[in-house]
């Protein structure tokens, strides 16, 4: 089957059609198969207008009755039904400028006469468009066949026919073939005007709008082509409908507002503000503007024409707009450029979706850009993941963000796909070349004469903004920025522009903009003239922007904008425009805004005090916990930033989050004598390893993170004075409160609120307040005042513990005579079991932070007894005793994240893209190091010197660990603030099996070689441990996003795994079991290994045999591999594991077993008509050795619980074990319905139990909330199942609810019964 073409590969590939015709041709077994291997021109259509124009008449001039299937068989395949009965005919198109003659014919021939001798039912047709000799090819193309005519191409058939010996040829008759074929002369032309002319009249169309229509059919067929799908006159109908009315409703979408398209026009009286240091225009790029940077233009182009989101991401001032738009003028004839101005809202995006879908509808290829990423652009990622459903092709984004805006607003990105991130910066020869360039065009400057002198000005900070300044300038962007405030200050209304410029400089700085609005509202300079011109007046000196709609102003750069910030402040103090931002900023652009704060040099102290004075509202304090956190991770940015080689230094050793994590002031609880040393203890483990000891002295060259010298520090000083003086009673917002509290005490024990909190007034409202602030100033209150804590507790002990246990959700909590543990007991619904660990820590950590007095904190979990799991292994996750110490430390988990994330997010790829090279690299290194270790044991094996083999294998060795020790996250994985994104969680697991097992394993190969005994055990079992997990690598990757390089990459990368594995495990087994020999050949190593695992299975296989009589046992060819562990497995055709006396006498009969080499016995069982049944049981070699124990030796101890058999799934690769095909049995389909009755059932255990447990008189109003609750439940249940299961089980299960709400007991053997039912009535 010829394999389907890329797109550029369709030109070789006709090429390699055509050489190929002289092989012999397989004969296709039918027409499916035929079609399949047709599939060139799938592709090439698109570059072919004829067949285009042909296919659109043709399928706009049929009637219903008839069906086209574009680029299968044949160019077009028709299908015109009638009654009962439908002729087939296989249209092909040809185009050409030049005469044909017969030869033309050849490959036409072949290909119908391949289709016809598969079915003679079938009719074919060539439409063509070119001139034709005259001769033999007239006369086929007139159907006026003469004698010598016939046998001319009787001949060409023939010689058809010796090419394809393998083609059915029988019965074939040439005068029935002729008849089939027809021939049809339409030229081009005829087929735009009758396209036209059909649309008109059948569609009533307007000239005007035919372009759109034609276009929208084109898509239709183009994606009709590429699906092989079928299209009829109905669909070309309904196209045309749709984009009637997409035409319509279009001015009726609100999105036009926020999205404007780019025109790029030229104009005779065209000026440019581009050297003023503005932006760049779409007339900028349309009037040549001379600053050209072709390397990283192709480099933006490639990106847009493979990738369905390019982002250029860099510092400011690098000419990311300019950059953009002169891609997309590049672009402009093949896609239509537009520009998404706003899209913050989720709700509107919708709107933005469903006006690109019509764009794309009516023919369009969008070409999208959202230029600088801000507030105004921040739901930008949730409207790509939404593009990529809901308009699915034909649309590109190209987005542009500064460094400091992307990571506020580049969200997420692991949910993109296709996207490519490019980073351009100014270098030298770039330098030189928009030199020469603006020398050419005259642009450049009198007193400029020399590039390099030029360069070498701004080469420390690379901005192409401020390059471009003083070329065509003669002076720095700062000395003529210096001029303008000279004439602004000279000017009307001077004390306003500037007043206006310090505050939207710095927010610019900052990453923000300024609502118009609020901005304007707190002018303190006033003036006379009117605003809205001061402001228009500051956008045409190209000093701001202001949004299209007005309600946002911004710094027209970030570049300009600290020059400006810098020439306002040198008499102005910058903490007072500081202080005006705080005043004015959106309460989303908090944290942004005072992470950003650290930055700058200014009396933090006093700065904010003030803000403490202009913030502080009883009522609301939310505002100061974004601050405290902005605060915080802003500092240790600059902590960071200062101490940043060591940090590198750290991370280049693998040492990164170690070192990182010591440091950490919230480290340590002296308190609790627990302080981290986790360098130390390794170093006492590892004395000799020298990266430990290299650590341990980066750790302690850093300094430590002064708090008292760091923003957060003064932030939370001045909050602490004000809140000091407030009387906890006026307290409103004590959510927000209690997290200050606790961040004030940690940040310093002197700021130290828990003298004012009120807990008499805190507990009398404690309804009005989550569990999480409550028990946080609980906890705020014994650290910081342990005497009144205990007397308020002493007093209020039993009214504490009955609001722990209802917030809690459990149904006791008890304390130990001695008073040294606490114990909560709470009730598990089945369905919550694999949470049952988060469950019991979850309500330790609540019960811990309101009351830490205890020694020891325990947890269990009440949970349904369900038959069906009885015989699976379930750890009791719920139990906990967890020693008080260790649920305190995770109190500073905040702070902790905080501080790793703020740092390991400067340790991060840019782009997914180059996280998925990284592990394929890391991939096919793993296979090099492998196949390298392979090498030197054939090399020992065989007598001879390791050679280059040795250091052949260190380079790779070292490499390997390198790759592992350091390397950087997925993108965005570690930023503070933002959502962890899921896919390097899904990856963690394989990572830590493959990688981390090939590691071990050539760690360990030194004492593997010398035949050491630990190394022997550990070499083969680290080995086993990552050939087990390597599916799970290569299925990771094959769920995941790839684009075409790394599929390929990916593909080659799994074979190559699957063969060095192997290998290497085969090497490793052979060269344990034998000793070096000169006669040695590297290719007996898989014949013995064979030979061995036979002889392995023989041997169990003749001590089994006895089954084989018993339960017409069928035994295995070879064995099966579960992670690291061999088993056996066996299938028994006549067995019933219900039997208690059968499944005993098998246990028996299999006690030989104990004494193989396998791990564990899996049984395989069939039903009646000999299918496997799905699942099987599991018995590890341990419980053959208890029973030949009791049996023989007389020793009847306990059996371990991990020696009990357990159901497992059965594979294909189980089956695969044995010889000859197995069927594994049809599961039936799940009822979803009658899974949700026993979700009923587990609801009303839940009852029950509540009702059970809380008997109590403190319990009465608690457990009628509990009951009202799981009711609402139940009803929820019941009404989504209602329309869904039959009368009679619905009346059911209403009945049964109804009991047990009248009083009726419903425990686990009702439970049980419930299941049983569900089961029964599922079967039928």
């Amino acid at each position: 089957m010829i394999s389907k073409k890329r797109k550029g590969d369709f030109n070789v590939a006709k090429k390699k059609k055509r050489k190929s015709n002289k092989k012999t041709s397989v004969a296709k077994v039918n027409i499916q198969e035929l079609q399949e291997s047709r599939d060139g021109g799938q592709i090439a259509l698109k570059g072919y207008s004829y067949q285009f124009l042909y296919s659109c008449n043709l399928i706009l001039s049929a009637d219903a009755n008839t069906t086209f299937t574009l680029e299968g068989i044949e160019d077009i395949d028709s299908v015109k039904y009638s009654d009962d009965s439908k002729i087939i005919t296989h249209i092909q198109l040809k185009y050409s400028t030049q005469r044909q003659d017969a030869s033309f014919m050849d490959s036409v021939l072949k290909n119908y006469l391949e289709a016809y001798l598969i079915d003679k039912n079938r009719y074919f047709k060539l439409v063509y468009d070119f001139s034709v000799a005259t001769g033999n090819l007239s006369k086929l193309f007139l159907g006026n066949l003469d004698k010598n005519s016939k046998e001319f191409w009787k001949t060409k058939i023939n010689a058809i026919k010796k090419e394809t010996p393998l083609w059915n040829w029988n019965d074939f008759d040439f005068e029935d073939f002729i008849k089939r074929l027809s021939f049809e002369n339409v030229k081009k032309d005829f087929l735009e005007k009758s396209i036209e002319d059909l649309l008109i009249k059948n569609f009533e169309i307007n000239t005007d709008s035919i372009s759109l229509f034609a276009n929208s059919i084109k898509l239709l067929c183009f994606d009709k082509m590429e699906n092989r799908g079928e299209i009829s006159y109905r669909e070309i109908t309904q196209c045309i409908e749709n984009v009637k009315f997409d035409i319509s409703k279009g001015p009726q979408n609100p999105a036009h507002a926020w999205i404007q398209r780019l025109r790029f026009s030229k104009s005779d009286e065209y000026f440019s503000d581009y050297y003023e240091g503005k932006k760049a225009t779409p007339s900028d790029i349309a009037n040549n503007l001379p600053v050209v940077r072709p390397i990283i233009e192709n480099e933006i182009i490639d990106s847009i024409e493979k990738n369905t989101i390019t982002i250029i991401k860099t510092s400011s001032g690098q000419g990311k707009t300019t950059l953009a738009l002169r891609a997309i003028s590049l672009l402009n004839d093949e896609y239509t450029p537009y520009q998404i101005i706003r899209c913050n809202n989720n709700a509107e995006l919708g709107h933005i979706v469903e006006y690109f879908r019509m764009r794309t509808r009516i023919g369009e290829k969008p070409l999208i850009l959202l230029d600088n990423l801000d507030a105004h652009l921040s739901e930008w990622n949730l409207l790509a993941q939404l593009m990529q459903t809901g308009v699915t092709y034909h649309y590109k984004l190209l987005i542009t963000s500064r460094e400091n805006d992307w990571y506020n607003y580049g969200g997420d990105i692991s949910n993109l796909h296709h996207l490519q991130i490019i980073k351009p910066i100014l270098n030298e020869k770039e330098a030189e070349n928009i030199y020469s360039v603006l020398k050419k065009e005259g642009k450049l400057h009198g007193d400029i004469t020399d590039w390099k002198n030029a360069w070498s000005k701004i080469a420390g900070r690379q901005l192409l903004i401020e390059y471009v300044y003083l070329l065509t300038h003669g002076e720095m962007i700062n000395e003529r920025i210096s001029a303008q405030m000279k004439e602004i200050g000279n000017a009307s209304a001077g004390g306003t522009k500037f007043e206006i410029l310090r505050k939207v400089c710095f927010a610019d700085v900052c990453g923000i903009k300024l609502e118009t609005k609020s901005l304007i509202s707190n002018l303190t300079v006033k003036t006379d003239l009117d605003i809205g011109e001061v402001l228009k007046s500051l956008a045409d000196e190209f000093l701001v922007h202001i949004s299209s709609d007005g309600d946002y102003i911004e710094g027209l750069h970030p570049v300009r904008s600290q020059h400006i910030i810098n020439r306002l402040h040198e008499y102005i103090p910058l903490d007072e425009t500081a202080l005006s931002i705080a005043k004015i900023v959106s309460d989303s652009d908090i944290s942004v805004l005072f992470s950003h704060y650290p930055e700058f040099d200014f009396d933090k102290n006093k700065f904010y005090a003030k803000v403490v004075n202009m913030w502080l509202c009883e009522s609301d304090l939310s505002c100061f916990v974004q601050a405290i956190r902005g605060a915080f991770s802003g500092s240790v940015m600059r902590y960071f930033q200062t101490n940043k080689a060591m940090f590198d230094d750290a991370y280049e050793h693998g040492g990164l989050i170690l070192v990182a994590t010591e440091l950490c002031p919230f480290a340590a609880f002296k308190d609790y004598e627990y302080e981290l040393n986790t360098l130390e203890k390794m170093s006492e483990m590892m004395p000799d390893n020298t990266n430990t000891q290299h650590m341990i002295k980066l750790r302690d060259s850093i300094p430590n993170f002064r708090t008292s010298k760091t923003d957060i520090y003064c932030l939370s000083s001045a909050l602490y004075l004000k809140l000091k003086e407030i009387d906890f009673t006026h307290i409103e917002d004590v959510e927000s409160y209690a997290v200050i509290v606790d961040w004030l005490y940690n940040i310093d024990h002197s700021m130290n609120l828990s003298s004012k909190i009120n807990l008499n007034d805190l507990w009398d409202k404690v309804e009005n307040y989550s569990i999480k602030a409550v028990s946080s100033l609980m906890y705020s209150t014994f650290c910081g005042n342990e005497e009144e804590y205990n007397e308020f507790v002493k007093v209020n002990f039993m009214r504490i513990l009955d609001y722990l246990k209802c917030k809690t959700n459990s149904h006791k909590i008890q304390v130990s005579d001695d008073n040294k543990k606490i114990k909560v007991e709470y009730l598990l619904r089945t369905s919550d079991i694999k949470k049952s660990n988060n469950e019991s820590v979850s309500r330790l950590t609540d019960i811990c932070r309101t009351l830490p007095i205890f020694e020891t904190y325990c947890a269990d979990a009440i949970k349904p007894q369900i038959d069906l799991l009885e015989s699976y292994q379930i750890p009791n996750d719920a139990h906990k005793e967890m020693p008080k110490r260790n649920i305190i430390i995770t109190f500073h988990q905040e702070f902790n994240g905080l501080w790793l994330r703020t740092i390991e997010s400067n340790y991060e790829f840019d782009t997914v893209y180059a996280w998925i090279e990284h592990w394929l690299d890391v991939r096919k290194c793993a296979c090099d190091l492998l196949a390298a270790i392979s090498a030197c044991l054939h090399k020992l094996l065989g007598n001879r010197k390791l050679g280059n083999a040795a250091s052949i294998f260190d380079t790779l060795h070292n490499r390997y660990n390198n790759m592992m020790v350091a390397h950087l996250s997925y993108p965005r994985e570690n930023r503070p603030f933002e959502e962890n994104p899921q896919i390097p969680k899904l990856f963690t697991k394989a990572k830590r099996d493959y990688f981390d097992g090939i590691e071990n394993f050539a760690d360990q190969l030194i004492g593997f070689i010398k035949k050491e005994e630990p190394a022997k055990r550990l070499v083969i079992y680290n080995l086993k441990k990552a050939l087990a997990a390597l599916p799970n690598v290569q299925q990771f990757f094959d769920d995941i996003t790839l684009d075409d390089e790394h599929q390929r990459k990916h593909i080659e990368l799994c074979a190559l795994e699957d063969r060095v594995g192997i290998e290497v495990y085969m090497c490793c087994e052979y060269y344990l079991s034998h000793m070096p020999n000169n006669n040695y050949n590297k290719y007996q190593v898989k014949g013995w290994f064979l030979s061995s695992r036979k002889a392995e299975i023989d041997e169990v296989n003749s001590v089994m045999t006895e089954l084989t009589n018993s339960y017409d046992a069928v035994l295995p060819k070879s064995s099966h591999f579960d992670n690291t562990f061999m088993c056996y497995p066996i299938l028994l055709r006549k067995f019933d594991p219900a039997n208690e006396e059968m499944m005993n006498d098998f246990l028996i009969n299999a006690i030989p077993f104990a004494e193989s080499p396998y791990d564990y016995l899996i049984l395989l069982l069939t039903n009646d008509i000999g299918e496997i049944i799905p699942n099987a049981l599991k018995f590890p070699k341990k419980a053959f050795q208890y029973i030949y124990n009791a049996i023989n030796l007389g020793e009847e101890e306990e059996m371990d619980p991990l020696a009990s058999p357990y159901p497992i799934e059965v594979t294909q690769k189980m089956l695969d074990c044995f010889e000859g095909e197995y069927i594994l049995q049809k599961q039936k389909p799940i009822n979803i319905w009658l899974g949700r009755i026993a979700d009923i059932g587990e609801e009303l255990w839940m009852y029950s139990k509540n009702r059970e447990y809380l008997i109590d008189e403190e319990d009465r109003h608690y457990l009628s909330d509990n009951l009202d609750e799981i009711k609402k439940r139940i009803d929820g249940i019941l009404k989504d199942i209602e329309p869904n299961v039959s009368q009679d089980i619905l009346s059911m299960v209403k009945e049964l609810c109804s009991m047990v709400y009248q009083g009726n007991l419903f425990d686990d053997k009702n439970y049980n019964q419930l299941i049983s039912y569900i089961q029964t009535i599922g079967e039928i």
